[in-house]
């Protein structure tokens, strides 16, 4: 399975005193990922399969995080309900595919979130009963590139992997607008 991320937040630099504006001028970044996840690794190469995934999506919340056109130009609309919604959804999004796959959170043995933000990684760390070390991927990923929204968690997939993390039950997860919270339990080897 290919999966493709891009994003160009620089072509949404539309700039007032908005708190939602300013934080996202500062906070988000251009990025791409990719990756390919196969049951065959390859010589020498950990194997990444995709096992299981579900969506949330409720468009009663599309206003939290969105993007208007204003003046011609794309204007990112950021609330302060953001980190609690990204909190929330994606521990039902988490809890529906392990209950699923008869697991638990103590089964997961290395996450791949998209950060969002520290007020969003905080969130989840708190929703998920995770510990700081839990989300070390999220949180390096996040000081060195910001938040590179869709492609986020392909670097911090190329994280965990670098750094050979231990093999088992991965959880990626990631969030946007609409308000939509998408998860994957990954099985790696």
């Amino acid at each position: 399975m290919l999966s493709i991320c891009v994003e160009v937040s620089s072509a949404a630099m539309y700039l007032d005193n908005d708190p939602g504006v300013l934080i996202s001028a500062c906070l988000f970044g251009d990025g791409a990922g990719a990756a390919v996840l196969s049951r065959d690794s390859g010589t020498g190469q950990r194997s990444v399969e995709w096992i299981d995934n579900a969506s949330l999506i409720d468009p009663g919340q599309r206003t939290a995080l969105m993007f208007e056109q204003r003046d011609g130009l794309l204007r990112n609309v950021l609330t302060r309900a953001v980190p609690m919604l990204a909190a929330d959804y994606a521990g039902q999004v988490l809890r529906s595919v392990l209950t699923r796959n008869r697991l638990a959170i103590d089964d997961v043995s290395t996450w791949i979130l998209h950060a969002g933000g520290r007020d969003v990684l905080l969130a989840m760390q708190h929703q998920l009963q995770l510990g700081p070390q839990a989300l070390r991927y999220s949180a390096a990923m996040l000081r060195e590139y910001g938040n590179l929204s869709s492609a986020f968690v392909y670097f911090v997939l190329e994280a965990a992997l670098a750094d050979s993390a231990p093999a088992g039950w991965w959880w990626l997860s990631s969030f946007g607008a609409g308000f939509a919270c998408h998860g994957a339990l990954l099985k790696v080897h």
